[in-house]
C-alpha cells in the first residue's frame, strides 16, 4: 500500500502504453528531455533518473513490468535481496518525485502543450495535453493560471469554500498537523472557550531504542548519540534514556522505561548510495504505532552539511518541532481533554498558525490562566510573546507590545537555556527596533539549539531585512537544508533576494512557498513581479486586493516598511517595481 493509501498498481501484461500516453512518443519523450534539462525543474539527480527509467520502460512498451523491486534494483542499486515491504525507499522517491513533477507544471507549465504525472500509487508516468485547471487556483475570466496567491484572493472575493480553507490550512501548518487542524477545525476551537481546567499538563517524555543489526553498529550508535542532544535542545520534549544505555539487536528488546510516555524506534543503514533511518513512535500505554517514516539522505545529495548531520536535524524537526509528529498527537489529545500549562503551548502553536482573531485571544487567555497558577513557567512566558505580537497591530501599537517584551524578559530569566525564550527575546526586540538586541538574542537561540529551523528562519529573515544579507541567505538555505522542506520565513527571504538580483520566475516560486499566512510584505512583494513578467493583469489584480485591505497603504507605504524593518535598499527597490504597476508611494 502506497503512503497516500492507495494500493500500488500493479499492472496485467494486456495493458496499452496509450493508456498513459494521449500523445505521440516524440513529442513526449521531447516533453521528457526538454524537463530533465531544465533548471527550473528541482528534483535530485536520482529522481531525474527515476523519472528517465519509467518513462523509458514506458517508450518500449514494458510499463506492466514497472514495479517496486525492478526500481529499487535498477534506479537506486539496491541488491537482488531488495524486499519492499522493509524497505520504502522507491515510495518515498516516488512521492518526492510527484511533488517535484506537480510543482513544476503549476509554476512554470501554463503555456506547455505536455504535461507530464505521476499518478498515486503508481510508477507508470502519465504524458498528456496540459490542461489548465483554473479550479485549483481560482477561475480567471481570462482563462489563464493565476498564481496561488492571487487565486485565493480572487476565491475569497467570491465566497468562501470548505475547499479552499482545507488548502489554505495544509500551507499554514504542513502536512504533519494536518490532523491537529482537522480536529481544531472541527471543535471550531471553541474548547479554549470553554476551559475549565485547573489541570496543568506537562512536557511529553520520550525514550529512543536503537535496533542493531551487527552492520555499521558504530555509526548507527553516534547518530543515536546525536539524535539525542539535538532532540535535548527542544523545548516541547522531556528526553528518558534506559537504565542500561545500550541498543537493542531486536525490535522487541530493551524496552523502553514505563515511565516515558513514547518510544522512538531507529533502524540504521548506510551504503554506498545514501545513509537512512527508518524510525517508528509508539504509544507506551497503548502500545500503538503513531507514526513511521524513512529519512535519507543520497550520496548524490549537493550539500556542505555532513549527511549524518542531516539525517540528525530532520528527524529532530519531525519528531520534536511545534508541528511535529508528537506536539501533533498531544495537541489533538488536547483539544479533547483541555489542560493549563503545556497543553496551553500546544494550542498556542496552533492559533499562530490559524492566525485568526478567536484562536489568538483564546490561545492569550489560556497561557495567562497558566500564568496565574504557574507564575515562573518560562514556557508560559516565552509563548505568549508571539500571541501578543499577532494581535497587538502593527501599524498602530498599543501595551501588547510592551507587554510581550516584559514576559520575554521573564522568559529568558527563567530558562537562560532554552531556545525557545531566546526565539521569544528576538522578536520582541525586533518588533520594538532594538535591532543589536534582536540579533544577539538570535545568534543565543541558535548556540542553543541549531536545529530549531523554525527559529533559525525567523532569524535569517531579520538578518536579511535588517541588512545583513550575506548572512541571512546562509541561514535562511542552512534552515530550509536541516528541515527538508520549505520554510515560510527562509522562502519570503530567499524571495526578496531573488527579486534583488531580477530573477523574478525564483520570486513567484519562493513566494508560493513562502504564503502560509496573510503576508502584506509577500503581496507587495508579488505585485511588483507580476508586473515585471508581464502579467499585467494579476498584477493590477493583486494591488486591488492589497487596496480594499489596506486602502491607505499608498501613503503609508514607506512608514509600513520602516515598521517591519526593511533595509533602505530593500524598500527603494521595492518602492520601484510597485511604481512601474502605476502605484504612486508616498
Amino acid at each position: 500500500m502506497s503512503e497516500e493509501g492507495v494500493v500500488e498498481t500493479t499492472h496485467s501484461t494486456d495493458v496499452k502504453s496509450d493508456q498513459y500516453l494521449a500523445v505521440s512518443y516524440a513529442r513526449a519523450r521531447e516533453e521528457l528531455e526538454a524537463v530533465l534539462s531544465d533548471p527550473q525543474f528541482q528534483c535530485s539527480e536520482r529522481n531525474k533518473k527515476f523519472l528517465r527509467f519509467v518513462s523509458e520502460e514506458l517508450f518500449a512498451g514494458r510499463e506492466s513490468a514497472l514495479k517496486a523491486y525492478s526500481i529499487a534494483v535498477d534506479v537506486f542499486g539496491r541488491p537482488p535481496s531488495f524486499d519492499a515491504s522493509t524497505d520504502p525507499i522507491v515510495r518515498i522517491e516516488a512521492t518526492r518525485l510527484r511533488s517535484a513533477l506537480a510543482r513544476y507544471y503549476e509554476l512554470y507549465g501554463p503555456n506547455r502543450e505536455v504535461s507530464i504525472e505521476l499518478p498515486k500509487g503508481r510508477y507508470v508516468p502519465v504524458f498528456s495535453r496540459h490542461v489548465q485547471e483554473a479550479t485549483n487556483w481560482g477561475d480567471h475570466p481570462s482563462g489563464m493560471q493565476l498564481h496561488p496567491r492571487l487565486a485565493t484572493v480572487a476565491a475569497s472575493n467570491r465566497r468562501p469554500t470548505l475547499g479552499l480553507k482545507t488548502i489554505v490550512a495544509l500551507k499554514k501548518i504542513g502536512l504533519a498537523g494536518a490532523a491537529l487542524l482537522g480536529v481544531a477545525t472541527f471543535a471550531g476551537f471553541h474548547l479554549l472557550s470553554g476551559l475549565n481546567s485547573t489541570t496543568i499538563s506537562e512536557r511529553p517524555s520520550l525514550s529512543i531504542d536503537l535496533a542493531l543489526d551487527g552492520s555499521n553498529d558504530s555509526e548507527a550508535v553516534a547518530l543515536r548519540d546525536s539524535l539525542m542532544t539535538a532532540l535535548s535542545s527542544f523545548s516541547s520534549l522531556r528526553l528518558s534514556t534506559p537504565d542500561i544505555y545500550t541498543s537493542s539487536t531486536t525490535e522487541d528488546a530493551s524496552v523502553a522505561p514505563d515511565q516515558s510516555q513514547y518510544r522512538l524506534i531507529l533502524k540504521y543503514r548506510s551504503d554506498k548510495t545514501e545513509k537512512s533511518v527508518w524510525w517508528q513512535v509508539v504509544d507506551q500505554q497503548t502500545g500503538e504505532a503513531l507514526h513511521s517514516d524513512d529519512e535519507h539522505i543520497g550520496s548524490d545529495t549537493v550539500s556542505s552539511i555532513d549527511p549524518a548531520e542531516l539525517l540528525v536535524s530532520r528527524l529532530a524537526a519531525r519528531i520534536a518541532s511545534s508541528n511535529g509528529v508528537i506536539n501533533t498527537v498531544e495537541g489533538a489529545q488536547d483539544l479533547e481533554n483541555p489542560t493549563l500549562g503545556n497543553g496551553c503551548v500546544l494550542r498556542a502553536n496552533l492559533a499562530l498558525s490559524m492566525q485568526t482573531v478567536q484562536a489568538l485571544q483564546q490561545a492569550r487567555q489560556c497561557l495567562e490562566r497558566t500564568l496565574e497558577q504557574r507564575p515562573y513557567d518560562a514556557d508560559a512566558h516565552a509563548m505568549l510573546v508571539p500571541i501578543l505580537l499577532s494581535i497587538d497591530p502593527l501599524g498602530a501599537p498599543t501595551g501588547l507590545t510592551v507587554a510581550a517584551h516584559e514576559h520575554a524578559d521573564r522568559a529568558v530569566a527563567l530558562a537562560p537555556r532554552s531556545s525557545r525564550s531566546f526565539g521569544a527575546k528576538m522578536i520582541a526586540e525586533f518588533r520594538i527596533g532594538h535591532m543589536e538586541a534582536a540579533i544577539s538574542a538570535g545568534r543565543r537561540a541558535m548556540a542553543l539549539n541549531p536545529y530549531d529551523t523554525k527559529v533559525a528562519a525567523k532569524f535569517a529573515r531579520i538578518l536579511y531585512s535588517t541588512g545583513e544579507r550575506s548572512e541571512g541567505l546562509r541561514l535562511a538555505r542552512k534552515a530550509e537544508e536541516f528541515d527538508g522542506t520549505p520554510l515560510a520565513d527562509a522562502e519570503l527571504t530567499l524571495a526578496l533576494d531573488a527579486y534583488r538580483q531580477k530573477q523574478f520566475g525564483e520570486v513567484l516560486l519562493r513566494l508560493r512557498q513562502a504564503t502560509h499566512r496573510e503576508c502584506y510584505l509577500a503581496d507587495l512583494l508579488l505585485a511588483a513581479t507580476l508586473w515585471r513578467l508581464g502579467r499585467e493583469e494579476e498584477a493590477s489584480a493583486m494591488v486591488s486586493h492589497i487596496r480594499r485591505t489596506r486602502p491607505d497603504f499608498e501613503r503609508n507605504f514607506q512608514s509600513d516598511m520602516s515598521s517591519r524593518r526593511l533595509d533602505p535598499q530593500m524598500r527603494a527597490e521595492l518602492a520601484q517595481g510597485l511604481q512601474l504597476v502605476g502605484l504612486r508611494l508616498q
